[in-house]
């Protein structure tokens, strides 16, 4: 019996001595670099792939895949060495969405790989980050046995990747907020001199056609005065809801001050403009705006 227990107390101190000496072995000072380069960098792709990084690097960890939801949409990054349907399922089931995912490759994407790595969804650990202005979840899959210390270095990283997420949506929601105007949820005016300015330079350089389609509403300040600044308000919206119904995806409407808009066309010639023009005034002059109590507001434009 104390044979047994003396090996059994060697055999503890021999297991503990390689804990801390595989502890050692932790480059403190890289995972503080990786964590910084996450923390500086501003778009969404480089914080994945430094995170990819930095797992596979510090703990010899690799992430499988991340996904982050804002809004309806569902970004993903998925290793291309796994079977990217099978990922893509359990993705869909914990964010709870049947559309399509947007995927994007890891670094791994570089390499050469053979058939799909298979695996059973209990290998996988994840993380789930979200402060109310995302949802987001990290898929890992461990080459090497899990200690306890590993967890607290992926909590870490975990950490960091969510304060760069964060500090980026609201520096997208910023700047969304900067470029478009409340009422009518369409360009304002400073994001309409940027585009402007982009697409005439667009046009030379490629020598493509370029429209643009100015209108403003008829009489607009009868309707303030009859019926209150808060229908003007609705007016506005509805009649920008209904001239983005009928344009292209990559048209621009702004609202240039006041009720009067803006439209601009690329790749547009200026007969297609003009009939565009007639059919948007057929449109909008078409438009019956009930109010609050229940008149009915027309409306005219001049194009």
């Amino acid at each position: 019996m104390e044979y047994f227990f003396k090996r059994l107390l060697r055999n503890v101190s021999v297991a503990t001595g390689v804990l801390f000496g595989v502890a050692k072995k932790i480059d403190y000072k890289t995972l503080s670099r990786y964590m910084l380069r996450i923390n500086e960098m501003q778009d969404l792709n480089g914080i994945i792939q430094e995170t990819s990084l930095c797992l596979k690097d510090i703990l010899n960890y690799r992430l499988f895949a991340f996904a982050v939801q804002d809004d309806d949409k569902v970004d993903v990054w998925i290793d291309p060495s796994i079977y990217k349907k099978s990922m893509g399922k359990i993705i869909k089931n914990d964010f709870g969405t049947r559309g399509k995912l947007k995927t994007h490759p890891l670094h791994e994407s570089k390499e050469k790989r053979g058939n799909p790595v298979t695996f059973h969804t209990t290998d996988l650990i994840s993380y789930v980050l979200m402060d109310g202005k995302y949802y987001a979840k990290l898929y890992i899959l461990p080459d090497r046995r899990m200690f306890l210390y590993h967890n607290e270095i992926i909590n870490i990283i975990v950490k960091s990747l969510g304060i760069s997420l964060a500090n980026l949506m609201n520096i997208k929601r910023l700047e969304s907020a900067a470029a478009f105007d409340s009422m009518t949820n369409c360009y304002n005016r400073r994001e309409f001199n940027r585009l402007i300015e982009h697409n005439i330079a667009n046009a030379k350089r490629y020598q493509r056609d370029l429209s643009i389609i100015m209108f403003d509403l008829d009489h607009f300040k009868g309707v303030n005065d009859q019926f209150g600044h808060l229908v003007g308000d609705l007016v506005l919206g509805k009649v920008a809801e209904a001239i983005q119904l009928k344009i292209r995806k990559g048209d621009y409407l702004s609202r240039y001050g006041g009720e009067e808009f803006v439209l601009v066309l690329p790749d547009t010639k200026r007969t297609r403009a003009m009939e565009l023009a007639e059919r948007l005034k057929q449109v909008v002059c078409a438009m019956r705006v009930k109010t609050p109590e229940g008149d009915t507001v027309k409306i005219t434009a001049s194009f």
